[in-house]
């Protein structure tokens, strides 16, 4: 059981590595491997700097949209494909077995091991959702479920479009000249 895994600091559940996404962002500076404020910002910057689109994959379709917005070329009718039945029977050949929800002690302490993660996930989606709105995309989501208290507080939201007056052709060509 997860909550038992997690709560008797199973090997498995309590290594203090669970610490994955921000060194692949970060990058190869030894300091990328410790988690810590550095790489947490450093992994922020390169977001900011080197990545024209960071998505989050519970908005999958909107990532895919702008992806077809930004690279017309590779991305031709990718949500197209994406919706297709054939693709679709693809992305279900796994299932989990036996799958519990980890109890709220449970995951109070997976996000304090994990603390930096979440902050670096908010961000990421923070940053994905404004570039949501400069481009007039509504999200086709459902509304995402309240988090706990404890979890870091939810950026903005960004359903509306933003009345920024700046072409969107030419904030394209100034991220391809970074």
């Amino acid at each position: 059981d997860i909550n038992v895994c997690i709560l008797e600091n199973y090997p498995e559940c309590s290594n203090p590595r669970l610490f994955y996404i921000i060194p692949y962002f970060c990058g190869q500076h030894p300091r990328c491997r410790e988690p810590g404020e550095w790489a947490l910002e450093r992994a922020k910057l390169n977001v900011n700097e080197n990545f024209l689109l960071v998505g989050i994959l519970e908005e999958l379709e909107d990532v895919l949209l702008l992806l077809e917005r930004f690279l017309p070329h590779y991305f031709k009718d990718v949500l197209s494909i994406y919706k297709n039945p054939e693709h679709r029977k693809l992305g279900n050949l796994t299932v989990t077995v036996k799958k519990t929800v980890p109890s709220p002690e449970a995951i109070q302490i997976l996000y304090q091991r994990m603390r930096y993660e979440y902050e670096f996930y908010y961000y990421v989606k923070e940053q994905f959702h404004l570039l949501k709105r400069k481009f007039g995309l509504k999200s086709h989501i459902r509304k995402p479920r309240p988090r706990p208290e404890f979890f870091i507080p939810s950026p903005l939201e960004t359903e509306e479009p933003m009345d920024d007056e700046e072409d969107d052709e030419k904030w394209l060509e100034d991220i391809y000249k970074r």
